[in-house]
């Protein structure tokens, strides 16, 4: 197994993570942009009207059955941001030629329509079908709407979007409602084009490679040299103050959702600190957060703390009982400064060593995995693999643990409390 990255042009990327653990390649194109409330919704929709036809595919249905004489191909879209970087694109479950019971060039067919999705969509008097907006769009704002029904991760992206409500990462990746219902096929199209042509691209593909895949790739999605936008996000490093915030939903648990300032992200070098301060302060089912919180002294149904590495922002979940909001906020806290105090049993230690080597290990399962890791370190200027990063983690101590807790600042409390008479 092997990572490569190789520039095509500028501004355009080849990762190629060669290994033959995986009887299906995965080829995923992302175009990666600055996240920003103007462009976000299209961004968002983009990917949608693409795959509903190309010039060859003009439907839906027409695509799919030729995916499916491909051994059952898939092309699949995507939207989501990393820090203040927004990502959209496709990616592709191909099964590799070798499987095939004929002479079929599965990689090369599907290549081929990926193409046509990317550079030949199906269009109405020189723009996007109208009916086929009208769909896309009411089905990107059922998803936006949809995000309230899960309360815990609702709850989550609320206490981010206040804790960054002055900031760019405050913005949704999938836009807002308004802005999607606004979009008509003309701006549509024109966005399109700028993207195609403007974008920061990242080509990556996990499985067997070789020099007929190479070829394939290079000449198939020959993208033309471009200069695109910086990609960076804007880092707080402390916060200047606490922001409290309640909100009543439908719900009979209450989430409660706290906001910090981490002061370190993955461009700093040493994030691999942090990454082992997470796991024993509320990463794992071994963590403080975990034994303490919740099992010990019962004041949450779940307790759990999740980074974002390129934005220094840290949040903690919890579950609880509305009565028990203040004790579950306050023993959380505890437990931040009772690490910064250095107070960190061998057992916590070595427990969360081993959780994030095993974590790591099995990053090598999962081409999507593969993919994420090298995507958040090539936006942090690294190339550091999970193999290296596990020998960083080894070497850590205590002693670093408690200095990455010393340096986490409370931000914004997030509690969504139950309506009276409310139902889950």
């Amino acid at each position: 197994m092997s990572f490569k990255r190789t520039r095509l042009n500028e501004g355009v990327f080849l990762n190629v993570y060669d290994t033959p653990k995986f009887k299906n390649n995965y080829l995923a194109i992302s175009f990666a942009q600055p996240l920003d409330k103007e462009t976000a919704s299209m961004n968002a929709l983009l990917p949608l009207i693409l795959t509903r036809g190309t010039v060859s595919y003009p439907t839906m249905e027409k695509m799919s059955t030729a995916l499916d004489s491909l051994y059952a191909s898939t092309i699949n879209t995507r939207c989501f941001k990393k820090g203040e970087v927004q990502f959209i694109g496709f990616n592709c479950g191909i099964l590799s030629n070798s499987y095939a019971t004929d002479d079929c060039d599965i990689f090369g067919g599907t290549l081929d329509i990926l193409r046509e999705v990317i550079f030949e969509p199906y269009t109405e008097n020189g723009i996007f079908s109208e009916k086929y907006l009208e769909t896309e769009k009411q089905n990107l704002c059922d998803r936006i709407a949809a995000q309230i029904n899960n309360k815990t991760s609702y709850a989550i992206a609320r206490a981010n979007e206040e804790m960054c409500k002055d900031e760019t990462y405050g913005i949704s990746a999938m836009g807002d409602i308004a802005s999607v219902e606004s979009i008509n096929a003309g701006d549509l199209y024109e966005h399109y084009k700028k993207v195609i042509a403007n974008a920061h691209i990242e080509i990556f593909f996990v499985g067997e490679y070789g020099e007929a895949i190479d070829s394939k790739i290079r000449s198939v999605l020959n993208f033309e040299a471009r200069t695109p936008a910086a990609l960076k996000t804007d880092v707080v490093r402390s916060a200047s103050s606490v922001k409290e915030i309640t909100e009543e939903q439908s719900v009979n648990q209450a989430k409660l959702s706290i906001g910090f300032r981490t002061g370190k992200v993955l461009s700093d070098g040493d994030y691999y600190k942090f990454v082992l301060f997470n796991e024993v302060y509320g990463g794992s089912p071994t963590s403080k957060l975990f034994m303490n919180v919740r099992e010990k002294l019962s004041l949450c149904y779940y307790c759990k703390s999740i980074p974002e590495p390129q934005k220094g922002v840290m949040i903690v979940t919890a579950g609880v009982e509305e009565q028990n909001k203040e004790k579950a906020q306050s023993e959380i806290l505890a437990q931040l400064k009772d690490i910064s105090e250095g107070n960190i049993t061998d057992e916590e230690f070595e427990s969360a060593v081993c959780s994030i080597l095993n974590a790591y290990r099995e990053i090598d399962d999962n081409p999507e995995s593969i993919e994420n890791w090298y995507l958040g370190r090539m936006l942090a200027g690294l190339t550091t693999s999970p193999a290296q990063t596990a020998e960083q983690i080894a070497s850590c101590t205590k002693a670093d643990i408690a200095d990455m807790a010393k340096g986490i600042t409370l931000d914004t409390v997030y509690f969504m409390k139950p309506e009276d008479n409310a139902d889950e």
